[in-house]
């Protein structure tokens, strides 16, 4: 599924779920069964036991390639020192029951080529290219998720307060003016298997936005279309948006199509049927309180991190 379309289905619940809570965004993106599994031919020699758990030679080469994707330092002692954490954090996991599902972990992993300002298909093919296992895919961003959701489930109910969002505000200029988007969802349905079907799908939603030039016209005629589904409309400020999406979104004319993408639902196209200025700062408000209570929760993280380390029987054999 695309970011738009993500972002869309999304938008229709009455507030943005928390980042660690929000799996199914974008999880769609990755498929983590086309990931290569580890030879068992090889054998594995144990470089370190946490807490009785092993870390083996074949663990250490697996980080190090990770590592290098996400831009971090890639050496052996930075890769050990990254599965010594994630021990730590799966036990700590494993102790209060919380396993993590493909979609929550599909997303965390969606998330983290957010961040890095990747696309997720560019950064899931990244992944394939160096070789790193599904196994070694799962532990790491399931042990991320998991933990962070563990760290959240303690700070249930916390936010931030009223003057710690004004000064936020106050540091951004007091700006609070957004813009409100009118958005309509279309997908062409396509075939699951079928290359010709699938182009000329695609050939049709070119030529349905070469036609559409106002959603009052537009829309009927995207509906008398076989196999075309339309969504319900859908307003959404663009303090909700990722630069991306806002991008997209102010560079297509008020009645216009978006450029058709290939998404899980099929061919995924946008209809901006409006695009007006709002001085609402709710938006603004919940994006800032979130940024405070994110930050947070990273902090006590880190904190639990160090002092789950610090009662941990770490054994080099």
């Amino acid at each position: 599924m695309s970011l738009a379309g993500c972002f869309l289905r999304d938008a229709r619940a009455h507030r943005r779920r928390r980042a660690v809570k929000s799996g199914v965004f974008l999880a769609l993106a990755v498929s983590l069964g086309a990931l290569a599994p580890l030879s068992p031919a090889r054998a594995q020699a144990v470089v370190e036991t946490v807490n009785g758990r092993p870390i083996t030679d074949v663990d250490i080469e697996q980080r190090m390639k990770l590592l290098r994707i996400l831009r971090e330092p890639a050496s052996r002692e930075a890769a050990i020192q990254s599965l010594v954490d994630d021990q730590l954090k799966l036990q700590e996991n494993s102790l209060y029951q919380i396993k993590p599902t493909d979609e929550q972990v599909g997303g965390e992993i969606a998330r983290t080529a957010q961040k890095m300002k990747i696309a997720p298909q560019a950064f899931f093919a990244e992944i394939q290219r160096a070789g790193i296992s599904e196994m070694h895919l799962r532990e790491h961003f399931g042990a991320q998720v998991g933990f962070l959701g563990l760290i959240q489930a303690f700070h249930k109910g916390v936010e931030a307060s009223e003057s710690q969002i004004r000064a936020e505000m106050a540091k951004e200029g007091g700006k609070a003016a957004a813009t409100e988007y009118r958005l309509r969802q279309i997908i062409f349905v396509t075939p699951a298997k079928s290359p010709e079907a699938i182009k000329g799908r695609m050939e049709a939603a070119q030529q349905l936005r070469l036609r559409f030039t106002d959603c009052a016209s537009g829309l009927p005629l995207a509906r008398g279309m076989d196999n075309v589904a339309v969504k319900d409309e859908v307003v959404s400020s663009s303090s909700r948006l990722t630069p991306a999406l806002k991008q997209m979104f102010d560079k297509t004319e008020v009645g216009h199509l978006t450029a058709p993408q290939r998404t899980g639902e099929g061919i995924e196209m946008i209809a901006i049927c409006g695009r007006t200025a709002s001085n609402d700062d709710t938006a603004l408000r919940a994006q800032i309180s979130e940024r405070l209570l994110d930050a947070e929760l990273q902090q006590d993280a880190a904190r639990r991190l160090k002092e789950l380390r610090s009662h941990a029987v770490i054994v080099k054999p």
